[in-house]
This record gives structure tokens, sequence and C-alpha cells, in this order.
């Protein structure tokens, strides 16, 4: 494994996720189930999240069982899920444990033997490769373990989206109905297939699709990530400004965090050098993710030919190559790649059920920015670049990664408002997808900036003497700051035709709600970010 699962004093972050979890275990006890799933691209942390979880849950009223769907035999599955249960209720009694499935039955008969009883009916089904009704009976042995025992059981399937790989008809449909009448289990599943988990939970479980709280696992937010990174660092410190510019390359995913931070620790201790420098910082992404045998190349370079697989690998990275040089609509990709948009319009369709890209309206955006960078920089240039020698390649390498972090510096110097106001600027009547919703954003005749005592204040123009009228506050937004915005242009509201509140410390919830009434656009950071993005900008990062 890349990175693994971090708990205890090496877990970090996430503790709004932890705290939901908890809560949800507390409700479970008083007879309320709700059940979670997390979603996130792969190497987010959802692993560390359910380790952590898992290792924190001391209450000995709840058995809890995790087990990672892989692709196996459902008769190993089965006997995984079975020991998982037997240990960790021996467990919870003090009794003593084995990693061995036999002692495992002869340890608990004598405790649970309506239990085991059921055990041994699913070992039965088994042995005639009876696999749909075992299956069933599986998931309902922690019923009958709830009923013999007075312990409900917590189960975590992680990587929920492999169950349809095994041999069971409409594993989704028997799942659904057995957890629907089922309310002394609680259900954690997640999946680093969004699309995937996300079809299964509103269409294969679409009667309990309001019973499972969907999570998005992505990077830390700026603040998050730049604690993690100064103590994977230990000691060491960037030269001003480079920490941010990590946060901006990484997206904070503590993934590429933890595996740059060492390398630039790595380089450090050879020049003994505690203030760390921009070329410190250019040699490590440099040796792990340009170089052949660096870490992050060869995870990007697994990941997208097993992925990707043989067939049709080259249209797939030739479309990821559009979109990572900015070409990221169908119009545009068709162009670059000088390809009808019908070509490549099926590709597109197989990278986002592949979760490698997300549909924005019109747009298209590859999800890791890590790996748009490497396509862009790494696998593309070595694909068409005419100079062969190895260092020269390098040299260039080197020399667009310097640019790509003074490019960061120039934007970060322009603030908030100014790059609110370029990117009003970028607007052509393209329809985005922001979130659930679909919106269509117009082209402005002009955007000016106008400024306020509580924050900027954007004034664009649109035909026929109408306007959009938005405030940039990164400050926290609370009900007054709302009021105070509709009572400021109220004297020319019949020409306002959106207003919108971009909320970049965050807004109270009567504040929102206040806003939502009077039709008010809220968009916050990550919306924000998302739509920078999208216009080939760069993402603003601040706490």
């Amino acid at each position: 494994m890349l990175n693994e699962p971090a708990i205890d004093k090496e877990f970090f972050g996430r503790g709004e996720v932890l705290r939901l979890l908890e809560k949800r275990v507390t409700a479970l006890k008083g007879g309320y189930r709700q059940n979670v799933a997390l979603t996130g691209q792969m190497l987010s942390g959802k692993s560390s999240i359910l380790y952590q979880f898992l290792y924190s849950l001391k209450d000995t009223s709840i058995i809890p069982i995790y087990i990672e769907v892989i692709d196996e035999p459902f008769r190993s599955f089965a006997d995984k899920f079975i020991a998982t249960v037997l240990y960790n209720y021996l467990l919870s009694c003090e009794k003593e444990v084995k990693n061995d499935l036999e002692f495992l039955l002869a340890a608990a008969e004598p405790l649970i033997p309506v239990t085991v009883l059921a055990v041994r009916e699913i070992k039965k089904d088994l042995s005639v490769k009876g696999y749909t009704a075992a299956y069933r009976k599986l998931l309902g042995l922690t019923s009958v373990l709830r009923q013999e025992t007075g312990k409900s059981c917590v189960v975590i399937l992680d990587e929920f989206h492999n169950l349809e790989r095994f041999k069971i008809k409409k594993p989704y449909m028997h799942f659904g109905k057995i957890i629907m009448i089922q309310k002394d289990t609680m259900y954690i599943v997640s999946s680093s297939k969004k699309s995937a988990i996300r079809k299964i939970l509103s269409e294969k479980l679409a009667l309990l699709y309001g019973n499972f709280e969907v999570i998005e696992i992505s990077g830390f937010d700026h603040a998050t990530s730049r604690a993690f990174l100064e103590e994977k660092l230990s000691g060491l410190a960037l030269e001003e400004g480079l920490s941010d510019y990590l946060i901006d390359f990484t997206d904070g995913n503590p993934f590429y965090i933890t595996v740059i931070a060492r390398k630039i620790k790595e380089l450090a201790g050879l020049s003994r050098d505690f203030r760390v420098g921009l070329e410190t910082l250019v040699d490590a992404i440099t040796a792990l993710v340009y170089a052949g045998s660096g870490t992050i190349n060869q995870y990007l370079a697994n990941m997208t030919v097993s992925l990707l697989g043989s067939k049709e690998q080259n249209s797939a990275l030739d479309t990821l190559a559009a979109i990572a040089y900015g070409f990221n609509k169908t119009g545009e990709m068709a162009v670059w790649l000088g390809k009808s948009k019908g070509v490549f319009l099926k590709t597109l369709i197989e990278l986002t059920g592949l979760d490698l890209v997300s549909k924005y309206g019109l747009f298209y955006e590859i999800n890791d920015v890590v790996l748009k960078f490497w396509i862009k920089n790494v696998l593309h240039k070595r694909k068409t670049l005419p100079v062969g020698d190895i260092t020269e390649r390098e040299s260039i390498w080197r020399a667009t990664l310097r640019r790509d972090i003074a490019e960061h510096f120039h934007e970060k110097q322009k603030g908030i408002p100014r790059r609110v106001e370029e990117l009003f600027s970028s607007f052509a009547g393209e329809i985005v997808g922001l979130g659930k919703k679909v919106k269509k954003l117009p082209r402005f005749s002009a955007v000016e900036i106008r400024n306020s005592l509580d924050g900027a204040e954007i004034l664009a123009s649109l035909p026929k003497g109408k306007y959009w009228v938005s405030r940039v506050m990164e400050k926290r937004i609370n009900e007054p700051l709302i009021c105070d915005f509709i009572k400021r242009y109220n004297p020319m509201r019949d020409k306002i035709a959106r207003r919108v509140c971009i909320a970049f410390g965050g807004i109270d919830e009567n504040a929102l709600l206040l806003a939502k009434e009077k039709n008010i656009w809220v968009w916050d950071k990550k919306t924000l970010n998302a739509l920078l993005r999208l216009y080939k900008r760069r993402v603003v990062i601040c706490s």
C-alpha cells in the first residue's frame, strides 16, 4: 500500500467527520439508525478516517465489523465477515481471540450458540455454492447477534462498490431488502468511485437513498493543510509563500503532502539547511513527480494504466491531455485533438465513470490536480517534445515548475476581489454545474470593483441596463451583513438581475436562510475555487 491508514497520533484533522460518526453511533444506541456513505478520490484519507473511528470506539455494547471489499471469491469475503463478527464480539467480552475461524467458532459457541448456529447455516450454503442465500444470511447475522446479546453492530464496508464483483445476483437489491428491516445495525460504506457509489445509492438502493448520509472526503482545507505540512516537516520551515504553493499544487491531499514533505526533509537533511527554499522544493517535486522512479510518478502511471486498461488507452490519455491543457469544453477539445465531438464523447463518458474526470455543465475537469499537472507536463511532454536528451527534458520540466510557482505568487498578489473581477470577465454565457444545480452564467459588458467597509463589491453590467451585484467577504458572514447587502442596493432593485454573496470566510445559518429567502446566490470558498479552475485560473489559497 502506498500510504498506510493513519491512526492515533499519526491521524490528523477530520474532526468534524469523526464527530458525526460518533453522533450516529450514539443515536444507534438510542434506537435511531442513520447509515453513512463516505466517498472521495483515491488516497484522500477515507480509510484513515474509518481506522481512526474504529480505534477510538471503546464502547463494548457496540460490535464494529470492518471489511475491505476486494476482488476475491465470495467464500473468502464471507469467512472474513464471520471471523470479524466473532473476533470483535469475543473482544467485547474480554475473551481470548485468535485470527483463526475454527478457534473463534469454538470459543464463541458456549456464549452465543444461536449466532454460531446461524454461521454454520451460512457455511452449509457456501459448501453447495448457494451464494445468494449465504449472502442474505450473512447480512442478517448482525441481527441474530443483537437478539442474542443485546449488542448492536456497526458494519463498515470499505470499497462498497466491489460487492458487484461477487457471484451473486443483484447484490444491492438483497442488501437493500435486508437493511430496510434491519434497524439494529448501522452501516458505513465507503468508495473511491464517487460516481459509482452515488449511482448505487440513488438507483440500486433508491428506496434507501435518504437513509444514507453521503459525506464527500476531499483534501484538507488551507488551515488544516498548513498545520499538517508543518507537522510532517517537523522543524523545517518553507520560505514565505511556498507552503501556500504546495497546498495549491496538492489541493490539500494528505498523501501528496506527506510524500513531498518526506522528500523535502530528506533533501534538507543532506544539505543541513533548516530553511527550505525554492530550489529544494523544485528538487523534491521533480524527484517525486517527474522522475520515473518517483513515488507520485509511479502511482499516477499505475493508476492510469490500471483504470484505463489497454483498450482505447491512447484516446483516453489524449482526451485527458486536452483537459489538462485547458481545453475543457467539447468544442475546444475537438479543435485541439483534431477530431469530431462524437469521436471522444464516449471516451469522456468512460473517464467520468472512472472518476478521473467530472462534468460541470458544459465543462469537464480532471478531479486530481496533481494528475492534471503530471499529464500535461510529464506524460504528454515525453510523448510530444522533439528534444531527445533526458537532461534537456528535465531542464524544461524544472523551468515549467518554476514558472508555475511564479504564477502562483503573481496571482496571490492580486487579492481576492481582483481575481473575482477577472473571473466574472471570463463568463461567456456558459452553462455550469455548481454542486447539484446547473446555472447559466451571463456574458458581462463591463465589470468593476467597488470598495465598501465590509468588503469589496463587484458590479457587472448586462444588456438593457441590468446588473449583477456581488459582495466578496473574506470574514464570516452574519445576518446583519446580509441585511446590509440587501439594503445597500435596494434603491436600484429593479435594475438588479442577480445578487451574489461570495462567502469566503463561511456564512452563519440564519444568514444563509435569509439569503435563500431573498434569492441571493451564496458561493462558498469551494464553489468559487471550482469556478476558477473551470475558467483556467488558479484557486484562492487563504485561511
